[in-house]
């Protein structure tokens, strides 16, 4: 995801108190990112495991991309519907609650039996990982200081892109040790033990100001305003954009899993993966320098950059090649999140809130679809998977730019 947030989060006013008490930015921040790590994190954590469970379920490969798939469209709809109900039960105990069900789904998966099974309970993964991120936002606004805001709230927006390595790499290791449901045993201890520590470091619900007279209230009047930023053209771009930046995030991962470069072969395939997680470092240190241009011009750029070095990847020159090439891939698709987000929230208005579940929405949206296009693709060779993640990268970019052309 992201790495910068409207400046409506960031800005959220402070606990209607006198002395409003501030949560420790430390122990809160790390302790929400991590959880974000993991919840993220189970997305991406099937990509290396496409071979083992298509063994392990003796279904084909080619079907088990579903896994991804089914995850993250669950993933995505519920940002529509749990966000408001953060609102109403107050965000620790969502937090909480959404983590320790996504132990149990977790669980779901890696006692899943067969693939139908395990498509089963990826979904419902999916739905209940879906509470965390809207709380975990709110509860960010909410009780950290106003001067750490800013740098809470890109911090947790930057573990859910790097998540998208850190799964992978974790997931290939522990299929190496102890097989493929590893993973998903361990994430599922992780979901209770983070899920405690967040029931005693979280505060409980800060105060919130009555609601104006005559002012709507409930689900309802939540989902307004996502009519009226579908219905501008501008808007409507941009979240068309969206869908491209995960969606070649996701889809060039998982070409590489199943038809892997030329000269990449299983023993290289950890190394290659870990080799994007500088970017997860430096993307995040130079934002002050990125914020300087203009944020569409930054996604234009972004996606341009990626389309690029997605299809310089097919070029025979070995895995240092490769890994360089997708070093500055996830560079550019950790510049273009933040920059469509903040674009779409300059655009928004008063509807900024609806906005940012848009947006997470459709980047996700792009996550689920992007497996699929690889699948279709794979049999053709590598090469046709990194031709089509080029292309729809350029078409993000070109979305993006004819933004800028109607407004």
């Amino acid at each position: 995801m992201s790495s910068q947030l409207p400046s409506d989060l960031a800005a959220a006013p402070a606990a209607a108190t006198a002395e409003p008490h501030w949560a420790p930015t430390g122990r809160t921040v790390g302790l929400i990112c991590l959880a974000g790590v993991l919840v993220v994190g189970q997305l991406y954590v099937v990509l290396p495991l496409l071979d083992a469970l298509a063994r392990e379920w003796g279904a084909a490969r080619a079907a088990v991309t579903w896994t991804t798939t089914c995850f993250g469209l669950a993933y995505a709809l519920g940002f529509l519907v749990t966000g408001p109900l953060s609102d109403r039960w107050g965000r620790r105990p969502v937090i909480v609650g959404g983590l320790l069900a996504t132990s149990v789904t977790t669980l779901l998966v890696a006692l899943a039996p067969s693939l139908e099974l395990g498509l089963t309970a990826r979904i419902a993964q999916g739905a209940t990982a879906s509470l965390f991120a809207p709380a975990a936002f709110a509860y960010l606004a909410e009780h950290i200081e106003p001067r750490r805001r800013v740098l809470a709230l890109t911090c947790l927006t930057s573990s859910f892109l790097a998540a998208g390595v850190l799964a992978q790499v974790a997931s290939q290791a522990a299929a190496a040790a102890w097989g493929p449901s590893a993973i998903f045993l361990l994430s599922s201890v992780g979901f209770v033990l983070v899920g405690a520590a967040a029931w005693f470091v979280l505060q409980p619900r800060a105060p919130s100001p009555a609601p104006r007279a005559n002012e709507p209230s409930g689900l309802r009047a939540s989902f307004r305003p996502f009519a009226g930023l579908l219905r501008n053209p501008v808007s409507a771009l941009l979240f068309a954009s969206c869908i491209s930046v995960l969606g070649v995030f996701v889809g060039l991962y998982t070409g590489i899993q199943l038809s892997p470069p030329d000269g990449i072969g299983d023993g290289a395939m950890l190394a290659l993966r870990a080799s994007a997680l500088p970017a997860m470092v430096a993307v995040p240190l130079l934002a002050g320098r990125l914020a300087g241009v203009a944020p569409t011009t930054r996604v234009v750029a972004a996606l341009l950059a990626a389309a690029i070095t997605a299809a310089a990847t097919i070029a025979p020159f070995g895995g240092v090649w490769v890994a360089l090439c997708l070093l500055l891939f996830v560079a550019a698709i950790a510049v273009a999140a933040p920059a469509l987000v903040q674009a779409i929230a300059e655009r928004a208005g008063p509807a900024r809130g609806a906005a940012t579940s848009l947006y997470t929405f459709t980047l996700f949206l792009g996550a689920s679809t992007g497996p699929q296009l690889a699948n279709l693709l794979a049999g053709a060779g590598y090469w046709a998977v990194a031709g089509a993640m080029s292309a729809v990268a350029l078409a993000g970019a070109g979305l993006a730019y004819a933004s800028t052309r109607v407004g």
